[in-house]
């Protein structure tokens, strides 16, 4: 077996199960209140090929043929987990696992899994960290990373659509990459992530429009996820072109040490983002002195978004504690100088990643804000309810609506969090982390949702 360093992989199989390669594939499973659609790649050679779904554990399967490569059935009954697997000509497909169950209104499913489908065991067992980017034919790709407490977190697939989200094709798994970011420069679509949770730093392009991607370039070197001195630490958070230069922001840090030290990530925006030596990282800033003294004690200090402010200095927005975000002042002409406290605002924010929009003189922010129907369930960390706000100043806010509102459940079990979204116009897309009907709690979510609406 040769050595590789390729990235685009459809599908990746580690190598010790290498044999499913010789088998049929689900690639893409959207479960509805009354069926599901499913996706699937076929085999070198030609079939037939046959659907058989049956509900789970009654070994009572329905047979259908196989013509396309979209395949949906729908008279099934609701909240109901069933199997579904391909044959052909003898050869059987892994067995995925489904629930049936009613999607928010306004969602389309990009991708779902079961959590007790072992398909991606050897990343994960959830859904986490979208992301979102348009390609200049106007197409949008999608991804979602899986991960699990103890697993190797290292995987990402990737969806496309061509009518602005209204169905998903599956297009590729990038492996090894997590917590990645899309984006797009001057026509090229980008993947900024990292090797594994705590990883490695790195970033790849595609020039095919995310149909295959460069063998991935490190950027800086992190850790790993059982690391208790520290990596490298960002979400899927957006990356921003502002004042000739490439914005993100990221951490350094663990769980483990008690803290993440907070830093932004730049490029000048006529660099080539493949070169390392291109790319620039603050200086971390330690929570000491005047933050110190102002915030007593640490909050969470992580998934920051760049925003430049109404007083026009550009800063990071980062996740604090509920009700309040840290802001922290970004050195424009020094972008190796360490970023610089500079409050911790009120907001009508939960324990969770957030978005913020700046446009028309004014921002938009996407956020899970804590409910009074919710807060008696004595819960902070609240992510039942995803709403958009607006404001004029970023400290006074107004609700414009909830794009997702299950407050009546119990948020233990539901969750709507870490939107990515595109901002087109009066349009605004986004793609949601979303665990309900059957998650294992809502931070481990089960489905990738869509929405697309006006402002």
């Amino acid at each position: 077996m040769k050595g590789s360093n390729k990235l685009t992989h459809r599908p990746y199989f580690p190598p010790n199960v290498a044999h499913r390669r010789q088998a049929p594939y689900i690639c893409r499973l959207a479960p509805g209140e009354f069926g599901f659609e499913l996706e699937w790649l076929p085999l070198e050679s030609t079939g037939p090929y046959n659907l058989c779904y049956g509900v789970r554990g009654s070994e009572d399967y329905q047979t259908v043929p196989l013509l396309d490569p979209v395949m949906k059935v729908w008279g099934l009954e609701p909240d109901t987990d069933y199997e579904v697997f391909i044959l052909a000509k003898g050869v059987k497909s892994a067995t995925r696992l489904l629930r049936t169950g009613a999607i928010p209104e306004g969602a389309t499913v990009i991708n779902y899994l079961h959590p007790e489908d072992p398909q991606y065991d050897f990343s994960g067992r959830y859904l986490c960290s979208p992301c979102l980017a348009r390609t200049q034919s106007g197409r949008l790709v999608a991804g979602m990373d899986l991960f699990g407490g103890q697993m190797a977190q290292n995987l990402i697939l990737l969806f496309k659509s061509e009518d602005d989200g209204k169905t998903w094709r599956y297009m590729t798994d990038l492996y090894p990459f997590y917590w990645g970011s899309l984006f797009t420069h001057r026509g090229v679509l980008y993947m900024l992530g990292l090797t594994t949770e705590y990883g490695n730093l790195q970033i790849a392009a595609s020039y095919d429009e995310g149909e295959s991607w460069t063998a991935p370039v490190t950027l800086f070197y992190g850790s790993n996820v059982l690391c208790r001195y520290g990596g490298v630490h960002r979400a899927p958070m957006h990356v921003v072109e502002d004042g000739g230069r490439l914005y993100t922001s990221c951490e350094y840090g663990c769980w483990a040490m008690g803290s993440h030290l907070p830093a932004v990530l730049s490029v000048d925006r006529d660099a080539d983002l493949l070169d390392p030596e291109n790319w620039t990282r603050s200086e971390l800033l330690h929570f000491d002195g005047e933050w110190k003294e102002a915030a007593g004690t640490q909050g969470d200090t992580m998934e920051g978004n760049i925003v430049r402010d109404p007083d026009g200095k550009l800063y990071n927005y980062l996740r604090w504690k509920v009700g309040s975000y840290l802001r922290l002042k970004i050195n424009e002409e020094d972008p190796d100088a360490p970023l610089e406290f500079a409050g911790i605002i009120p907001a009508p924010v939960s324990n969770s990643m957030f978005r913020v929009i700046p446009h028309d003189g004014k921002y938009t922010w996407i956020t899970n804000r804590v409910t009074e129907k919710v807060a008696a369930f004595g819960r902070g960390c609240q992510r039942s309810v995803l709403s958009v706000l607006e404001s004029r100043d970023n400290r006074n806010f107004t609700l414009c609506y909830d794009v997702v509102n299950r407050e009546e459940e119990d948020p233990e079990y539901t969750g709507f969090q870490y939107p990515v979204h595109l901002y087109e116009g009066d349009k605004l897309s986004l793609v949601v982390r979303s665990g309900f009907n059957g998650a294992h709690n809502a931070h481990y979510a089960n489905y990738s949702l869509f929405f697309r609406f006006e402002l």
